[in-house]
């Protein structure tokens, strides 16, 4: 699936054992003594909320296979009396409408949404569905975050444990949240690479530059949000990076680029091409490439110097 911004999902109860550590997908649970509890005596009739103001209507159904918080309202662990407004027999849920909304679809079809171009929207949703107990939501949110985070494009198959390894590496949701790799890392990270120098700009790849620079890979993965950093300055000569660059993706028109660079300064300045070749491979043992890349660097450098 190209697009993990939104996944759609059957819905299924999520129970996290504390003891094990593990996420264990179970059927709905059929109580019939929780069902006779319920207003109206079914768990299809219509129930109103006020969620922070606004109103909706959902079947008790809906709520209650799905929130671990509505579970035990309606199945009389809790007091409703505590959270319902005795004028108008409506629930109210002290919480912000725009999150619950977008849990409430979940609820309804097992679509899990979060909002990328609002990532204030996102943490709050996901602050609510941790404490509406909407386990089945954040199940799947945190198994998509370890797969991007891996950058694996397999789908998948097992999201219990993809869950239970997010909860190993970053421990609880508000953690990750607060450390800002939820909700960025829910969204699939961006390949390409803004690079500012000076007055320039260069575009890369950053699987091209994690592959093949040490460098770059400490600065893209040393933290796992790293990965979705869309810029970076460097203090470096333009011309340079531009040859580096292009050795990176494609040695010939990094050979291209030089011959061309020569051919610009007036005589062939000896002095000239000695200093940008020497910068050049000043730079290219910074990145910390692989010997065997950094020789044939050196050879096509070599080359076009001899030219």
């Amino acid at each position: 699936m190209s697009d993990y911004n939104s996944l759609k999902r059957r819905r299924t109860c999520v129970a996290y054992n504390v003891e094990s550590g593990d996420y264990t997908k179970t059927r709905p649970r059929q109580n019939p003594t929780t069902d006779a509890r319920l207003h109206h005596g079914t768990t299809c009739a219509a129930l109103e909320l006020n969620v922070g103001g606004t109103k909706f209507q959902v079947s008790r159904t809906t709520l209650t296979e799905n929130s671990s918080y509505f579970e035990a309202i309606f199945s009389g662990r809790w007091k409703e009396r505590e959270c319902v407004d005795e004028a108008d027999d409506v629930l109210f849920i002290d919480q912000d409408p725009a999150a619950f909304e977008i849990l409430l679809t979940y609820m309804r079809c097992g679509l899990v949404y979060l909002p990328r171009e609002d990532l204030y929207l996102s943490k709050k949703t996901l602050m609510l569905a941790d404490y509406l107990g909407i386990n089945g939501f954040l199940l799947t949110v945190k198994a998509v975050t370890v797969k991007n985070i891996s950058r694996r494009g397999d789908y998948l198959s097992d999201e219990a444990s993809e869950a239970a390894q997010f909860d190993s590496r970053f421990g609880s949701l508000r953690l990750a949240v607060e450390k800002e790799i939820l909700p960025l890392c829910f969204f699939p990270a961006e390949d390409g690479l803004r690079i500012r120098v000076v007055d320039r700009t260069f575009y890369a790849s950053k699987a091209v530059l994690t592959e093949k620079s040490g460098y770059f890979s400490r600065l893209l993965t040393s933290n796992p949000k790293d990965y979705w950093r869309d810029e970076y300055i460097s203090g470096e000569n333009a011309d340079v990076m531009e040859v580096v660059l292009q050795m990176l993706t494609c040695p010939n028109s990094a050979f291209t680029t030089m011959t061309e660079k020569f051919h610009s300064v007036s005589g062939q300045n000896v002095k000239f091409r000695h200093f940008y070749v020497q910068a050049i491979l000043t730079y290219l043992d910074k990145i910390q490439l692989p010997v065997d890349f950094r020789d044939n660097c050196v050879q096509t450098i070599t080359h076009t110097f001899n030219a």
